[in-house]
């Protein structure tokens, strides 16, 4: 067995969580044996090398990055000229190696993956690891409960101006015109992508929560299949120096201004430091809110991090914190945080109720400012009982969120597999 997993982005360039479930998926599969080869593309690295024992193949591509932790503007990749060249790409790669199966990861790639897949005769099964191919502004799924995306009017006439008035601070003319028309041609582009992806063998999702709004947005076949990661031994333990870390993209979707007013209660009586590892984008809210001796007692912007140096930051805080008013499709850093033995505090929303089991490896709340700060405080002053819980849970998390999937993935592949 063969696999060619295709992600947008993968090592050196890794600027999100999705190329660390890739990795940790293809680590997964060379421990059972299975042969894989990720294949990307190519942002100024060697064609072919090999990282941690994954073979990686990457495809030609214009645009090249300096910073590894950054993305390419999306007109470079969701357009038909760039479908087309990456097909015909791949199909050289296809008849290089002989896989026996495509396997998507990344939703730029699905088009190229799709036309490769049928010329050559190879199965192509899709992950959808977001909900950008469904709405890519999402302003509609800020609303409680709602699992249908905007049709074209209501995301021009509603989404869009709430983008420009959340996101847009440079406000101008040729900024209006810019943002116009890029969001029209993200969104037919996105249609296109979706007409591909439609026609995989199999669409996988990544938790219940997204084969829910994939369902009612049209999808069918779809298989949830959780996320993995790498459980060994919590090695957490509790800490002298309470602290709580936040991961991520600092931004209204994934709770930032919710945490920022619950630290400005929490600090009030409690000595406790605030971490942020990631990108700091509502950095100048939390200079509003919190005054500049707030800021320098109990807030560190951390700047983005490897996987090696955040795994290490896990074990050494109380707990981390998804406060996302956004429905997660999955909710990495949460799992990965109990996989070192870290509870977590995450949002009643998406995906992370599935992750988190409420008052025994963490807390899930609504995602309020008084109400998250009751959780934070909850765990903080029982950190040596949630900590010992997840010791306790610790060979389910484990078979949940790593020999589940990775068995699943197996009898997938099996499957389709002539």
């Amino acid at each position: 067995m063969k696999i060619f997993m295709l992600s947008d982005y993968f090592w050196p360039h890794n600027p999100g969580g999705s190329e660390w479930s890739v990795f940790e998926l293809a680590k997964a599969l060379a421990q059972k044996k299975v042969e894989s080869t990720v294949v990307t593309l190519n942002y100024g690295a060697p064609r072919k090398e090999t990282f941690e024992g994954i073979k990686i193949t990457r495809l030609p591509f214009f645009k090249k990055l300096t910073d590894k932790r950054k993305v390419v503007n999306p007109v470079w990749q969701n357009n038909p000229i760039f479908f087309l060249s990456t097909a015909l790409a791949l199909l050289r790669v296809i008849k290089e190696e002989k896989q026996s199966l495509i396997h998507v990861h990344g939703k730029f790639l699905i088009p190229a993956a799709i036309i490769a897949g049928f010329i050559s005769n190879v199965p192509v099964i899709v992950t959808i690891r977001d909900k950008q191919l469904l709405c890519s502004i999402g302003k509609c799924f800020f609303e409680k409960n709602r699992f249908r995306a905007c049709n074209l009017w209501e995301y021009l006439t509603k989404d869009l101006p709430w983008f420009w008035e959340s996101y847009v601070t440079d406000k101008n003319l040729f900024t209006l015109v810019y943002i116009f028309l890029g969001a029209v041609w993200t969104r037919l582009a996105y249609e296109l992508i979706k007409f591909f992806a439609k026609r995989a063998r199999v669409i996988i999702a990544i938790s219940n929560s997204q084969k829910a709004y994939l369902v009612k947005n049209g999808f069918e076949n779809v298989k949830v299949i959780y996320n993995t990661a790498q459980f060994r031994t919590p090695s957490s333990k509790v800490q002298a120096k309470k602290s709580v870390l936040f991961v991520g993209k600092l931004s209204k979707g994934k709770g930032g201004e919710v945490l920022a007013r619950a630290i400005k209660i929490l600090i009030k009586k409690n000595d406790i430091e605030f971490l942020f590892a990631g990108t700091p984008d509502l950095k100048s809210l939390y200079e509003s809110i919190l005054t500049k001796q707030e800021l320098t007692k109990h807030v560190k912007f951390l700047g983005s991090l490897d996987h090696e140096e955040l795994t290490k930051l896990y074990e050494r805080v109380s707990l981390v914190v998804m406060p996302s008013i956004y429905p997660e499709a999955f909710g990495r850093v949460a799992m990965e945080s109990l996989a070192q033995g870290t509870p977590a505090v995450v949002a009643n929303t998406g995906a992370l109720p599935e992750i988190v089991e409420d008052r025994i490896t963490g807390r899930v709340v609504e995602p309020e400012a008084e109400l998250l700060t009751e959780a934070i405080l909850d765990v903080i002053k029982n950190e040596r009982e949630y900590k010992d819980n997840i010791k306790r849970k610790y060979p389910k998390l484990k078979n949940k969120f790593h020999e589940i999937p990775v068995d699943q993935h197996l009898r997938l592949y099996s499957s389709l597999i002539k």
